[in-house]
């Protein structure tokens, strides 16, 4: 009698049927290989690399079918997901695989399947051609072309009627194609990259919806993450645990807020959350899972009842909606964006819906779902940007995404480069900048950051704007600019000889983007002053674009654009500080050589001070009615780039774009400065030292300096960032300070040392309740004992042990 196969064999044997019923969704099999230590990381990132997807199949067969173990191990594997693809696979390995049995399974099945195909007995190789010797994409042969659909099972309570289990395997694949990219800003291969590949750790904890944002919303953010120590017990939730109770919690909750400032990973995140369901890798317990953003539901005006609502995005479950909706304990909802929802919720209102086929108008579909009185017992996670007003006895539970940790940091390099070496480099080079380190736990922002700084690690920096890697922020998002200009060039061949392409930014590029770029300018500050981030066709029309028209290689980076089944389209940027720096652009170019003009205007950005009298000036009067009753936080960033940019100006690098100004003004910014730091405090002080760190001239900041004798920060939030700004403007002072109060800033061990070269000059120093440990007594005592100390009275802020 002879031997049965070995795995490697019949692997070997079978490739050509194996590929047919694998190619359709290879990316649930690849990520359940990886789980199971089959395939390694790099080799799992190379193969969800592959296109098309049959050639991901290709490859996985001849990588694991080489090795008796790991061909064990694979047909192991796909005996647990079996379910996942067609009948015809689940019999083959009842017939073939003696590790392997589905109880579930009956040959029957696979006869009332249409289409049913025998099982291929040729050689391995019989069913491949290749399309060209230069691209190497395999092609089925037309007989091997797979017709019929996988089965999923799930862990739902009840058992599923094949036409419930097809249909939902069919989601299962529509949200994979939809959730299996991160789409970036830039034409490179970098930019719009696999989930799996670019997706990294968040760190997400519980919130306290008490908290309400007084500035910016990025300082805001950055302010608590300073506040989170060691000692600090914050509960970190897993992605995964999102919907499982924690350790003193009895029951899991049903309705979570998750809030995050823009671009810190809310949309992406919920992504994932959809992918790992439909991976069956994480939410196992929901029969099915759905999503929509308020983006979407911004676009509906008429009433609409939700199964029509859910038909229209989700038009595969039409059929089995009704019988979904019968047991929504078994349903998860992802509703993305409330910040962004045109329509106030009103949880007093007695125009709650009851049932899945009433109709009703959108902002009552919400509310009724949030309060139950809709698909009662469904879970909901509904994510946001802060400051939204919720009663609180609505979700079970509020968490906040705070971004990355260093280590997260580090793994999106590695992440974004895919080279050791270099992520490493640049890491390290992230890490020692104050300033892109600040940044850089923002997601969306490190995006930014790995961005620019690519054109300068990967050896692309010849021919660049300038000759060392961006150090501010303003550096960063011009370099981030110009690298997305430099794309566009490619694409429209802008510039001339593209072989042989003009300097990064050079003043020919710039002057053939010009009108552009003052559209764009123009349609961002304005839309900041009136605190509008979503735009429709009509508001592209009134700044100067036809939405028909858009030069897509370019403008297509700048804005993100939706369509609902209606094709209605909405914009909007990128993200908020792209927004803010491009409208910061548009100032200094519109900004007139008049020294009066650029005294006022920083009055009003910086102070919110109306002028007196009226000037002569659009951009002033304009600002002046848009910006009455708006807060001067808003714009602590927006006026951080206009003072970088006016650098730029100031320096010549904005030629073909405008005109330079004289470096007289120079002594002008430094009369202001030293006007304002003598009394300004708190939030407003702080805001001109960065001001200062981001105009990078040396001579106003020693100008500005000496006039600063005290600094009284007390119970002023400080991150690292704000501490290294602090630094920046007093150290260009031999001057004593009379008086250093960092009272109650939370700064930390990390803000202290940033700031352990000047403490020696303070006669008067505060420290208290800093969360301080025996490394700051160290320096406190090193201090002391310096030849130069100047302290005449030091309140410690290190913790007793």
């Amino acid at each position: 009698m002879a031997c049965s196969p070995s795995s490697s064999q019949l692997m070997q044997r079978y490739r050509e049927d194996l590929g047919k019923w694998l190619q359709n969704n290879p990316e649930l099999l690849l990520r359940w290989l990886y789980d199971h230590g089959v395939l390694s990381q790099a080799e799992y990132f190379n193969l969800l690399e592959k296109q098309p997807k049959l050639n991901q199949v290709v490859s996985l067969l001849e990588l694991v079918s080489r090795d008796k173990a790991r061909s064990e191990r694979f047909l192991q594997v796909l005996c647990k997901v079996q379910e996942s693809y067609c009948p015809e696979l689940q019999h083959w390995l009842e017939e073939n695989y003696s590790g392997c049995m589905n109880p579930e399974f009956s040959r029957n099945q696979i006869q009332a399947q249409p289409g049913n195909t025998k099982i291929s007995k040729k050689g391995p190789l019989c069913w491949l051609k290749f399309k060209s010797k230069t691209s190497k994409k395999y092609q089925l042969s037309e007989k091997a072309v797979p017709d019929g659909g996988g089965i999923q099972s799930t862990n739902g309570r009840r058992s599923q009627v094949p036409q419930l289990k097809v249909l939902l395997q069919s989601h299962k694949r529509s949200l994979l194609n939809r959730t299996s990219k991160i789409q970036g800003n830039t034409d490179d291969s970098s930019s719009c990259c696999h989930i799996e590949i670019r997706y990294t750790e968040l760190f997400i904890t519980t919130d306290d919806l008490s908290q309400t944002l007084s500035q910016h919303e990025y300082f805001s953010l950055a302010n608590r993450r300073a506040r989170i120590y060691e000692h600090n017990r914050y509960q970190k939730i897993p992605i995964k645990e999102l919907l499982s109770p924690l350790p003193f919690e009895s029951q899991k909750p049903h309705k979570i807020l998750i809030s995050g400032i823009a671009g810190i990973g809310k949309s992406v995140a919920m992504q994932k959350v959809l992918s790992e369901w439909a991976l069956g890798v994480a939410f196992r317990n929901y029969v099915c899972v759905m999503d929509f953003t308020f983006r979407e539901l911004n676009l509906i005006e008429n009433n609409i009842s939700l199964i029509s609502l859910t038909q229209s995005k989700h038009a595969h479950l039409e059929q089995v909606l009704q019988q979904l909706f019968n047991h929504p304990e078994e349903i998860l909802i992802v509703l993305d964006g409330l910040d962004e929802f045109r329509h106030s919720l009103d949880f007093t209102s007695k125009s709650d819906c009851i049932k899945v086929d009433q109709p009703a108008h959108v902002k009552d579909l919400v509310c009724s779902l949030l309060k139950g009185t809709l698909l009662g017992g469904a879970s909901i996670i509904v994510t946001t940007r802060p400051n939204i007003i919720i009663p609180p006895e609505v979700f079970d539970r509020n968490v906040i995404i705070l971004g990355f940790e260093e280590q997260q940091v580090a793994a999106y390099c590695l992440r974004f480069f895919r080279s050791q070496e270099l992520s490493k480099e640049v890491f390290e080079y992230i890490v020692k900048n104050d300033n892109l380190s600040g940044l850089s736990f923002i997601p969306l922002y490190c995006f930014i950051i790995c961005t620019a700084l690519s054109e300068f690690f990967r050896g692309g920096s010849q021919g660049s704007f300038c000759d060392s890697p961006p150090k501010t922020i303003t550096e960063v998002y011009r370099c981030y600019l110009c690298t997305i200009i430099q794309h566009h060039m490619r694409q429209e061949s802008l510039g001339g000889d593209m072989e042989n392409p003009p300097k990064l930014c050079s003043p020919s590029v710039l002057r053939a983007m010009k009108d552009v770029l003052w559209q764009l300018g123009k349609l961002a500050y304005y839309t900041l002053l009136s605190n509008k981030i979503l735009f429709y066709e009509s508001d592209l029309q009134d700044f100067g674009f036809d939405a028909n028209k858009l030069p897509t290689s370019f403008l297509n980076k700048i804005f993100i654009s939706i369509k609902d089944q209606k094709e209605v389209e909405m914009f909007s940027f990128f993200h908020m500080t792209v927004q803010e720096h491009l409208a910061a652009l548009y100032c200094v170019m519109a900004m007139s050589p008049n020294p009066a003009d650029l005294v006022v205007s920083l009055n009003l950005w910086c102070f919110g001070i109306i002028p007196q009298e009226m000037i002569n000036s659009e951009l002033i009067s304009t600002t002046v009615k848009m910006l009455m009753g708006n807060r001067w936080e808003n714009l602590q960033m927006f006026t951080r780039f206009f003072m970088g940019l006016l650098c730029c100006r100031i320096e010549g690098k904005l030629e073909g774009l405008v005109d330079g100004l004289s470096r007289d003004i120079l002594q002008l910014l430094a009369e202001w400065f030293k006007e304002k730091v003598r009394y300004e405090a708190n939030q407003k002080f702080l805001n001109l030292l960065h001001c200062l760190r981001e105009l990078q001239q040396k001579i106003v900041v020693e100008e500005v300096a000496p006039e600063i004798d005290e600094v009284n920060l007390f119970k002023v939030t400080l991150n690292p960032v704000d501490c290294s700004a602090l630094f920046y403007v007093l150290q260009h002072s031999n001057k004593k300070l009379k008086t250093l109060n960092l009272g109650y800033t939370n700064m930390g061990i990390q803000g202290l040392r940033r700031l352990q070269p000047l403490l020696h000059r303070c006669e008067i120093l505060y420290l208290r309740y800093n969360s301080l440990n025996k490394e700051a007594a160290i320096m406190e005592s090193a201090v002391l004992r310096s030849p130069d100390c100047q302290v005449k009275s030091l309140l410690s802020g290190v913790l007793a042990k």
